[in-house]
């Protein structure tokens, strides 16, 4: 959840109560590949009728306890004091919002009126394209066997590992036959979505931008260009079982399925990781927060098996994790307002992605530094990329004004990303070693020095050696120029 905060009152959600809800019991069985529906399974399934989403600037800590107590569910995680906050408010509550003097706005008059329209819409017969709807966990993974079949000579599958309720987590991996300069590694895009459950728009995306790098290698001059400069992995749908749960019972679900044995469910994904885990500023310690983070750092199996995933895979040197609503272009730190040394460097990408990616539909995405333009996150995956891994990342908030976003803003939304990676892949210098924007012969001495010394930073093809593969390299791709 996203919305643009920069006061430091930050009010803890430890309180926030979810409902004790009975475990999902998964049918393996998969629809027929030709089969024109979506089968969702017979389970009773939460409405939402009559629930409203309002956007509410609170003033004082009071004021949004006694807000939340008719709520029950915020939707802005880690709100802030009189900056605008989202809540799902029950049947009748609106009046009793207005009854404590709050200014607020209504943004969706009656959420069941949208469940019920997607609910029904997905379990009509689907005639159209694939990216004209949303799709289930089963459909996701026929689509990518889909594109392996289409190009096997560029796409290939792969498991990251189990998830807590024993279903797999897939992704594929994207890699044309150019070599790596001096015959190394090629750099690695790492792309990972749908941490949060019901972000549906998240995997949407992120397929469309895989296909169109995919159906266009070797016709595209972009597409092209890109996959021979880099390789990339795609983990669609990180959370699968609260995906699937979203599909099945809860469709505003947010966590994974962890059982936490006091009456809650669930575990926050984006607040399991190691990096700063365990800051109360951005996660919580209740297992009823919907930023709950987890017992420990990697409690969680989705987080662990993705981070074993990515530490088994060399060549990392840009990852993208997406999620919604924003629209926002994110970069670390999360868990502090104190900024990375790098700060200048990750917001001049980011602005190139956003004027990128502005100029598809004009529609503007903010950029800058995670705590200070969205609010504070602890454990978050931001972080491990950068403090952990070196890893230049950033997080993406996509469009929309919700978590149910209508159909329409999928092809948009993935026209917008494709465009902002496409720029980025343009701009990219691995040469640019001290990353200040300009590539001269302060990289070169700084990555000499480095490497004499070997520096886990001199990895240059980030194999987890530092040897003479990385000086060529380097030297290679210094002289190119990128």
């Amino acid at each position: 959840m996203s919305r643009r905060c920069s006061l430091p009152f930050v009010i803890s959600l430890a309180t926030l109560a979810a409902p004790a809800l009975a475990q999902h019991a998964f049918d393996p069985a998969r629809a027929p590949a030709d089969d024109a529906s979506i089968l969702l399974a017979p389970e009773p399934y939460k409405t939402y009728r009559g629930h409203s989403l309002i956007r509410a600037v609170i003033r004082d800590h009071t004021e949004f306890n006694r807000v939340l107590a008719i709520s029950g569910d915020c939707w802005t995680h880690t709100p802030r004091l009189e900056q605008p906050i989202d809540f799902l408010i029950p049947p009748g509550g609106l009046h009793a919002i207005r009854a404590l003097g709050v200014s607020f706005d209504i943004i969706e008059p009656d959420m069941g009126e949208v469940v019920a329209a997607e609910r029904a819409r997905l379990n009509a017969p689907q005639t159209r394209g694939w990216y004209d709807d949303y799709k289930n966990l089963e459909a996701i993974s026929d689509k990518v066997d889909e594109l392996v079949a289409l190009r096997p000579d560029l796409v290939s599958r792969f498991i990251v590992g189990p998830s807590l309720e024993s279903r797999t987590i897939f992704g594929f991996r994207i890699d044309s036959p150019t070599p790596g300069p001096a015959g190394t590694i090629k750099p690695v895009i790492y792309i990972h979505a749908t941490q949060h459950a019901r972000e549906w728009l998240a995997p949407m995306t992120t397929m469309y931008v895989a296909e169109q790098l995919i159906a266009g290698y070797a016709t595209d001059p972009d597409a092209t260009a890109f996959l021979d400069k880099f390789t990339v992995i795609v983990v669609p749908v990180v959370n699968v079982d609260g995906y699937v749960y979203t599909w099945t019972t809860q469709r505003f679900w947010r966590k994974n399925r962890r059982n936490n044995a006091n009456g809650t469910f669930g575990v926050d994904l984006n607040r399991n990781w190691s990096y700063a885990w365990g800051n109360n500023n951005g996660s919580s310690g209740s297992g009823a927060s919907e930023t709950y983070r987890g017992t420990a750092p990697f409690s969680e199996p989705e987080a662990a098996g993705l981070r074993d995933h990515i530490l088994s895979t060399p060549g990392i040197i840009l990852a993208f994790d997406i999620h919604t609503y924003g629209p926002l272009i994110l970069s670390p730190w999360g868990y502090t307002a104190s900024p990375p040394p790098i700060l200048p460097y990750f917001n001049s990408l980011g602005l190139l992605m956003q004027s990128a990616i502005a100029s598809v539909n004009a529609l503007t995405f903010t950029s800058g530094q995670w705590y200070s333009t969205l609010y504070p996150a602890s454990g978050a995956n931001i972080d491990w990329w950068y403090g952990d891994q070196s890893v230049l990342n950033w997080t993406i908030e996509l469009r929309g004004g919700s978590f149910a976003p209508p159909p329409t803003d999928i092809i948009p939304s993935g026209q917008e990303i494709y465009a902002g990676l496409l720029a980025l892949a343009q701009t990219f210098c691995r040469a640019d070693y001290n990353h200040d924007a300009f590539m001269n012969g302060n990289d070169y001495d700084d990555f000499v020095v480095d490497w004499i010394g070997a520096l886990p930073a001199a990895d240059y093809d980030r194999n987890g050696f530092v040897n003479a593969d990385d000086f060529d390299a380097f030297v290679v791709e210094f002289e190119q120029g990128c």
